[in-house]
């Protein structure tokens, strides 16, 4: 072999790690843009994609998952105010920030819905424990 040929090999293997790296990379970055809403559970992976455990084969993107990319993915009042799955309920208060502004509405922990799924909002309580007490008391004949 020469110079050029041990060069070419080492060219195509700095390539590959490169690809690799990325490949990897690109999962971590899944992890991260997760975060960027403001509450994640209990769908986590699901609000964006078609399957829990998304990898490089099979990371399909929910309607909400191809809405948050086209958005740069950034949540923010846009992408609040938007109905991606046509449920008749906006993904703000699906994803537990009606008006998208990164902070949870009230004492939200849970996403009420998906808001990549067609699913009337979700099955979540629309009042906390907190809200529901103090509703209650109101109406307490003591």
């Amino acid at each position: 072999m020469n110079h050029f040929d041990h060069m070419g090999i080492w060219v195509r293997t700095a390539i590959v790690m490169a690809s690799l790296v990325l490949l990897s990379s690109g999962v971590q970055a899944t992890e991260f843009d997760m975060t960027r809403l403001p509450v994640m559970s209990p769908n986590l992976c699901l609000a964006c994609h078609d399957v829990a455990t998304p990898t490089a084969g099979n990371a399909v993107l929910n309607l909400f998952g191809a809405d948050f990319l086209a958005n740069g993915k950034l949540w923010d009042s846009n992408l609040a105010q938007q109905d991606s799955d046509n449920d008749g309920c906006l993904n703000g208060v699906e994803v537990g920030d009606s008006d998208g502004d990164g902070n949870p509405d009230g004492n939200v922990t849970e996403q009420a819905g998906n808001p990549g799924v067609f699913d009337d909002c979700g099955s979540g309580s629309l009042v906390d424990e907190k809200t529901w007490g103090t509703l209650k008391a109101m109406f307490d004949a003591d």
